[in-house]
This record gives structure tokens, C-alpha cells and sequence, in this order.
């Protein structure tokens, strides 16, 4: 097994959430992109940085197998980060 286990509780070992959408982005992104857990794991949440040009077949198969809304589209300002004052 070669993804992350500590991403999952032992109280419930057959829900690995967050395992299977780093699978699947894996899969899905076929190296074209990056997908990593984001937060502490047991929340289950990833971030994936996806290529415009594949971002709504991603965003069709994570929401067939986690839930319609489960994926949300964030941007990313031209400048990066920037200093507020």
C-alpha cells in the first residue's frame, strides 16, 4: 500500500476518504497536475492543482463518487502572494 494510512481512523479502516480522492486524482491527473492532503487528513480534505483544460472532467468525477458541491474551484490572483498593507 503505497498511499498515506494515516489519513484514515482505526475506528473505521474501510472509510478512507481521503485515500481513494488521492488515488483518484492521481489517476485522473496522470502527472499533469498535483493533489496533496490538505489540513490534518482525519478532516478529509485534499488540494489539487488542476490544469485548466481538465478542471471540470476532474471536478464531474470527484463530485460522481464524493457528492454534488464536494469539490470547490478556487483561484489563484495573477500577482501570488502579495503584501497587504
Amino acid at each position: 500500500y503505497m498511499y498515506n494510512q494515516n489519513v484514515y481512523t482505526g475506528k473505521n479502516p474501510l472509510s478512507q476518504p481521503v485515500s481513494l480522492g488521492l488515488c483518484i486524482s492521481e489517476a485522473l491527473l496522470d502527472g499533469k497536475g498535483a493533489w496533496r492532503v490538505h489540513g490534518g487528513g482525519f478532516a478529509g480534505t485534499i488540494q489539487a492543482f488542476v490544469p485548466n483544460e481538465m478542471l471540470l472532467e476532474y471536478q464531474e468525477r470527484m463530485e460522481l463518487i464524493f457528492g454534488k458541491g464536494s469539490c470547490y474551484i478556487l483561484s489563484i490572483r495573477p500577482n501570488g502572494g502579495t503584501c497587504v498593507i
